[in-house]
């Protein structure tokens, strides 16, 4: 029996350092991705390279397992349609926004601050989306801790950009897109409770996400070429720079393993160790793998600890937080 337990827990703990690592290699992603950028000197082109990625490897599985192909047809079916609206299909424009940031903001000030950034605005974004009840549970309480768990990871988010010293007012700049952007995945991963209880395929919804995103940053890519001037170029070549094309399959990975991890360790303890996964691995690509954006200073790493207070704070209060009954 005792054998037993301690079996259990140390295979629990297992689950938990594979989520940790896994997490870590979503903020590889956002080097990847920034790294395409730097490349062609294309943010929408890196961006699209990833997204597309994406696309292709989720699509490629669809049509290898059947039950994801049957999963398909239910995306589209009476029974969807009466829990999803149409507008609850564009989930994946808040990915294609997040990777956007990657290929844009990555090469300018580093995967630190974007990350901090990021999961800053996801915090923040929980919020409303629980007000509003946006997500399949519904309406939840917004209690006042969350509110100032948020606060004060938005101080630091600030304490971070500060950091920066000369080059504060790009970081701030970089900042407010990353706080953007994680409010962004925050609707989006609501959006996606809805659909894959719809469909109940985490395939499909993934599959939906990639196409979503593409279809905005190809909005994003002609706009930018009729408006701006600025025509598309042709992305590095895959046989060539396998490594700039790792941006989708990374993502696959963080979001097919994200329902998995979800089951064995709860919402709860995968939100925190998730936030916790991303930020120290933004901070040691920074560290160990620095880009001319990318600076590590004290107030870097004091921001960066309040952050994950903050965030992890929110995480648990939310947890807790009892849903709203309908009147």
């Amino acid at each position: 029996m005792v054998r037993s337990a301690l079996s259990s827990r140390v295979a629990w703990w297992g689950i938990v350092a594979v989520a940790f690592v896994v997490s870590a290699a979503n903020s590889l992603q956002a080097r990847v991705n920034g790294a395409a950028s730097a490349a062609i000197d294309h943010p929408v082109v890196g961006a699209m390279m990833s997204v597309g990625g994406g696309f292709v490897v989720s699509t490629v599985l669809l049509l290898i397992f059947p039950g994801s192909r049957r999963a398909v047809s239910r995306l589209f079916s009476d029974q969807a349609r009466t829990s999803l609206r149409n507008w609850h299909y564009l989930a994946g424009f808040g990915g294609g926004i997040f990777i956007f940031g990657q290929a844009l903001v990555v090469p300018q000030v580093g995967v630190s601050v974007y990350m901090i950034a990021v999961v800053t605005g996801q915090t923040i974004g929980s919020l409303w989306v629980d007000h509003i009840g946006l997500g399949p549970a519904g309406k939840k309480r917004v209690t006042l801790i969350r509110v100032v768990a948020a606060a004060l990871a938005v101080v630091g988010v600030v304490i971070s950009a500060i950091g920066r010293g000369d080059l504060a007012s790009l970081a701030l700049a970089g900042v407010a897109y990353g706080l953007g952007a994680g409010a962004a995945t925050a609707v989006q991963y609501a959006l996606n409770g809805r659909i894959g209880q719809a469909v109940s395929s985490a395939l499909v919804t993934s599959s939906l996400n990639f196409l979503m995103g593409f279809s905005l940053l190809t909005v994003l890519l002609l706009s930018n070429w009729v408006i701006l001037d600025n025509p598309p170029v042709a992305p590095p070549s895959v046989v060539e720079y396998p490594e700039l094309w790792l941006g989708g399959p990374l993502g696959m990975l963080f979001i097919s393993s994200a329902t998995l991890f979800v089951r064995y360790l709860g919402v709860l303890v995968f939100a925190v160790v998730s936030v916790l996964g991303q930020l120290a691995g933004a901070l040691a690509l920074d560290v160990f793998f620095p880009t001319p954006g990318s600076v590590v200073g004290p107030l870097l790493l004091a921001g960066l600890v309040v952050v994950a207070l903050g965030v992890v704070l929110a995480s648990v209060q939310r947890q807790k937080s009892p849903a709203v009954e309908p009147h």
